[in-house]
């Protein structure tokens, strides 16, 4: 049976754009995939855990295998939603992609200072973001980079090199892979955040293939 992919989307936390969002459905349904959006409370009127809650009620309605996807704050939820069901001994989505999450949301320095500027967002940007998310919440209990991943199905995670989260997915990756958790790591040269969805609102044909690889 096709999983089923439970997308969370991207904007800082804080935003959604309803014809951005049908663009990205229609991307990924037209690489072949079927698609279940998940539209969570935003940030500042709703803080963290609400929209990790949000992508686990629509993934419990769902029937058959699922995989998760996320992108940039989407990214970020859908993982923090995969810690959730590993930690509460739920059962599993058969796969986790994330494309530039932010993984960390102490935002560390790394690739956060050094790209800073060569990125379309800046860590100022993220750190506003992330305060609208947790509000008095603490960012390393709530970040997935903090979190364990041991037992997880497989995640495929991609950045640009260009990106002020390269570090952070990076080091992600590498964190996954030590707890035994199958983990693809793509990084595209020179691509700056949101390149997945930039140019036409293209899926990238390696993810469209790890997913159905999943069953």
């Amino acid at each position: 049976m096709t999983s089923t992919i439970v997308y969370a989307h991207g904007g800082g936390f804080t935003s959604y754009d309803p014809e951005i969002g049908r663009l990205r459905t229609d991307a990924l349904q037209a690489a072949g995939l079927r698609v279940v959006p998940v539209e969570y409370r935003l940030a500042p009127a709703h803080r963290h855990p609400a929209q990790v809650d949000d992508v686990l009620d629509v993934y419990r309605s769902v029937k058959g295998p699922v995989v998760f996807l996320g992108e940039s704050a989407g990214g970020t939820i859908v993982l923090s939603a995969l810690l959730r069901l590993l930690a509460e001994g739920e059962p599993l989505p058969a796969g986790a992609a994330a494309i530039s999450p932010v993984a960390d949301l102490t935002l560390p320095g790394g690739s956060f200072v050094t790209n800073d500027g060569a990125d379309i967002i800046t860590r100022d940007a993220l750190r506003r973001s992330v305060e609208a998310y947790l509000g008095e919440g603490v960012a390393g209990p709530a970040s997935p980079s903090h979190g364990d991943f041991a037992g997880s199905p497989p995640l495929w995670l991609a950045v640009g090199t260009a990106e002020v989260l390269l570090d952070d997915v990076v080091t992600l990756a590498t964190s996954a892979r030590e707890s035994g958790v199958t983990t693809e790591l793509r990084v595209y040269e020179g691509a700056q955040h949101g390149f997945q969805f930039l140019g036409g609102y293209t899926v990238d044909k390696e993810l469209a293939g790890w997913i159905e690889a999943l069953g």
